[in-house]
């Protein structure tokens, strides 16, 4: 029993040391919390105060609302390739101008899926990039001179590519921009090597700077709480199919009997029990028998996870801007399920316009610096529209269009081509049919 006494009381200091050490670390402001009056709040609850690419990485990898939020926003954002005509935005073009048969012919056929790949990894991290493969025969980390060809592109992670080297120099333009890259690569069979990278092959997707603010960053704190709950219901799931089982003796049971029944000594009875529970536990049809003893199976109560999973599924459904109902497919109403689609598709598009077409003009002008490609003055990156009716839903506004001409009670409302138009063809230039006489009106009026 001294022993067993010794090994508690060491926990015991331990476990105390480590809360005096979280404490005291927490009483320095962590400048995180929003609790005012309580600075180690976040230290209690569990949260990181600095998180690094791993954990965006990891919650990524293991964490299921987490993948799909990146899957999920990916798909839908790269279901269709984007692609570049000459001059104003124009959706009817049918036949491709020679500039942009030559760019088509000047890009890699992969470029759009190495894009997307890229697109990915920097939602998982702040940043990542897409390494240059020019057809210049030279070192990476040599600059690009000449005109050369792309052979391709490789998306990296933001952990494999670092700044090295800043141009510090003041008075210069290139000032606190990067003078060279560090890319860390991995081999297939596990071995890494490091290399420089000049600036002119590498480009950039999201933001590299030490303040920047990933995708997922903003529902960490939620992750780690959803976490806690899976596994902690899980665990109690666990704990009470295991049987842990506890037994009383009756205060008239002398130990030392039953260890010398054994042929083992009071310090290793224990261990005798331990067998008689395993084998309880592992079996179908067991029994354990007992003399001046009760046995109980320990049963710790399960806490309904769902109610605190869903108030940190909304925290993150905010903080990622996606519908819960899209992010974990739960719908519990036609209409609410619609609404939820219809801002899901006008969010996707937005993306589109306003993150990946900057991006890929960047991109575009970063290849004609290199003399990759040759711009023209104008262009623009085109997408088809997230937000466009289905057939089924144009055909369904044509059909209320025709159904209201023929209950005005003052004639055709809505054009035959206003029509076609809502049902997503174009305007007609074949006139509509003349009315045919009657002959039966003509003869009234002849008699």
């Amino acid at each position: 029993m001294d022993k067993l006494q010794l090994a508690v009381n060491h926990a015991l200091a331990v476990n105390s040391a480590a809360i005096e050490r979280a404490r005291q670390l927490a009483a320095n402001p962590m400048g995180l919390g929003m609790d005012a009056k309580r600075s180690q709040a976040w230290c209690e609850y569990g949260w990181k105060e600095n998180i690094e690419f791993q954990d965006l990485y990891n919650a990524y990898k293991r964490g299921g609302l987490a993948f799909g939020a990146v899957t999920k926003l990916i798909g839908k954002c790269w279901g269709t390739n984007p692609w570049i005509i000459e001059g104003e935005e124009q959706q009817d073009a049918t036949k491709l101008t020679a500039w942009e048969q030559g760019l088509q012919a000047l890009l890699p056929k992969d470029i759009w899926a190495k894009f997307e790949e890229a697109d990915k990894r920097r939602l998982v991290g702040r940043y990542s990039g897409l390494i240059l493969r020019v057809r210049d025969a030279k070192k990476l980390k040599e600059p690009v001179s000449g005109r050369f060809g792309l052979a391709g592109v490789i998306p990296v992670w933001a952990n494999s590519l670092k700044v090295s080297e800043w141009h510090m120099d003041s008075s210069q333009e290139n000032y606190g921009t990067p003078k060279m890259w560090q890319y860390t690569a991995e081999l297939e069979n596990g071995t890494k090597t490091l290399e420089d990278v000049h600036p002119d092959r590498v480009f950039i997707l999201g933001d590299f700077s030490r303040d920047a603010i990933g995708f997922l960053e903003p529902s960490y704190n939620a992750f780690t709480n959803i976490e806690k709950v899976e596994g902690g219901s899980g665990e109690s799931f666990l704990k009470n199919a295991a049987r842990q089982v506890v037994t009383s003796f009756d205060k008239e049971i002398d130990l030392s009997s039953i260890a010398a029944a054994y042929g083992v000594t009071i310090d290793q009875l224990q261990e005798k029990f331990n067998e008689a529970a395993r084998a309880l536990n592992q079996g179908i049809d067991s029994m354990l028998v007992v003399q001046g003893a009760t046995t109980t199976a320990i049963q710790s109560a399960i806490a309904d996870p769902e109610p605190t999973y869903s108030v940190n599924l909304q925290t993150v459904s905010a903080a990622l801007d996606i519908p819960s109902k899209i992010l974990v497919g739960m719908q519990t109403g036609e209409r609410a399920s619609t609404e939820d689609q219809k801002y899901w598709d006008a969010r996707c598009q937005s993306r589109r316009v306003r993150e990946l077409t900057p991006d890929i003009q960047r991109f575009l002008e970063k290849l004609d610096a290199l003399k990759v490609i040759q711009l023209k003055p104008v262009y623009t990156v085109m997408w088809d529209d997230l937000t466009e009716a289905t057939i089924e839903q144009k055909l369904d506004n044509a059909s209320k269009l025709a159904d209201i001409n023929q209950k005005s009670m003052s004639g055709a409302v809505f054009t035959d081509n206003e029509i076609r138009n809502a049902a997503g063809y174009e305007a007609s230039d074949i006139p509509a049919p003349m009315p045919e006489d009657d002959p039966t009106e003509d003869g009234d009026q002849q008699a």
